[in-house]
């Protein structure tokens, strides 16, 4: 085994592009990894678990950000970035928006629009670009409808979401101005069921942003790599939909790691880590591991049992908030295009080409034709 072969540098895109060689030698021959100073790389299952379910020991505090160390700029992390009691105060104001009951009552908005999407591809000939057509476009209308708001700005979702997204030194970017004007006009509406007015304006800004960032890109990365997986397994059909998407999320994760930092001295998989350094957590290797998932944890196999306690939505109490409505999307955007296209196919000589950050994964365009 070469040196290469045992590296996974998640700062390196040439690295994530297709990262699971790299992420199973590792799980075989080094769980606990070192690619930087002071940066360890974590890929098995029960290791994974362990570092997102405890955050006295792994803290989110601060992580991706160059807000300030100071009172007033606390208002600025964002929910990724803090730990109890000031994340349990959030999610907990949060919650009630993201609630089933609430995020149920959303399905004919979702449908709506997924229908207009797919109703205008018809108009086109030959191969088009799902990407851009539908996987894109689809979760910007849905935030829009989700925040109560017009959908006049949703063509800047994508743009905002691009800028802004490692979480560092957003208000510095040209972006920032015509985003927070945005977002006030839609914290000081309905958005949210109201729940934004219950935060202080600086807070439900910085809310809108996460949102923005982690929401509109991850779904269109999801909802890729959910066409993709359909129709390379051969089960592009609504039956047994729900547990195929589960599956499709467990084998590509659209975000692929979290990020902790040691709150104090430690061993993880006999490996010293001492308080401050950065702990990766790789979710997209911990849901190809064997020991959890099975010998054939690389095949896509919905009837999998114990599919939903996959990572793909993290775990413990960062565990995603929107992971309702993302399930909805995914669920209403293929029922729809199975409906629609039942003779999709991809392109032929198809060839995955990754966009995203270094966090991120999914399709950059989707060629297929609508037969």
């Amino acid at each position: 085994m070469n040196r290469v072969a045992l590296a996974f540098n998640p700062l390196d895109l040439s690295h994530t592009d297709d990262p699971y060689p790299r992420l199973a030698a590792l799980r075989r021959d080094r769980p606990v990894s070192t690619p930087l100073p002071g940066w360890h790389v974590v890929v098995r299952d029960a290791d994974v678990r362990t570092v997102l379910a405890d955050p006295q020991a792994w803290s989110s505090r601060r992580n991706n950000t160059s807000v300030p160390n100071t009172p007033e700029a606390e208002r600025e992390l964002a929910l990724s970035q803090l730990d109890p009691p000031g994340h349990t105060r959030l999610r907990r104001l949060l919650s009630p928006a993201f609630a089933r009951t609430t995020v149920e009552a959303l399905e004919p908005v979702v449908r709506k629009r997924a229908e207009v999407l797919a109703d205008q591809l018809r108009h086109g000939e030959g191969s088009v670009d799902l990407v851009a057509a539908f996987t894109a476009p689809l979760p910007r209308a849905v935030l829009a409808a989700f925040c109560e708001v017009t959908e006049a700005d949703a063509a800047e979702y994508d743009r905002w979401a691009a800028a802004f997204t490692d979480l560092l030194g957003q208000r510095a970017r040209p972006e920032w101005p015509g985003f927070e004007e945005w977002a006030r006009r839609a914290s000081d509406g309905p958005a949210l069921s109201g729940v934004l007015g219950q935060l202080d304006r600086a807070e439900a800004v910085t809310f809108l942003h996460f949102l923005i960032v982690a929401g509109v890109p991850n779904l269109r990365h999801a909802l890729g790599n959910l066409v993709i997986r359909l129709l390379r397994a051969d089960h592009w059909r609504a039956v047994g939909l729900p547990e195929a998407i589960e599956e499709s999320l467990r084998l590509d994760p659209p975000a692929l790691w979290q990020m902790r930092t040691a709150t104090c001295d430690g061993v993880l998989a006999d490996t010293p880590i001492r308080a401050g350094e950065r702990v990766v957590a790789v979710v997209a290797s911990a849901n190809r591991d064997p020991a959890r998932w099975g010998e054939d944890a690389d095949a896509f196999r919905p009837g999998r049992p114990g599919l939903r306690a996959h990572l793909a939505f993290g775990k413990g109490p960062h565990a995603c908030l929107g992971a309702s409505l993302t399930r909805l999307q995914l669920r209403v955007a293929a029922e729809v295009l199975i409906d629609r296209f039942p003779g999709l196919r991809l392109e032929p000589g198809f060839r995955f080409r990754r966009a995203g950050d270094f966090m991120s994964r999914g399709p950059a365009a989707l060629p297929v034709h609508l037969e």
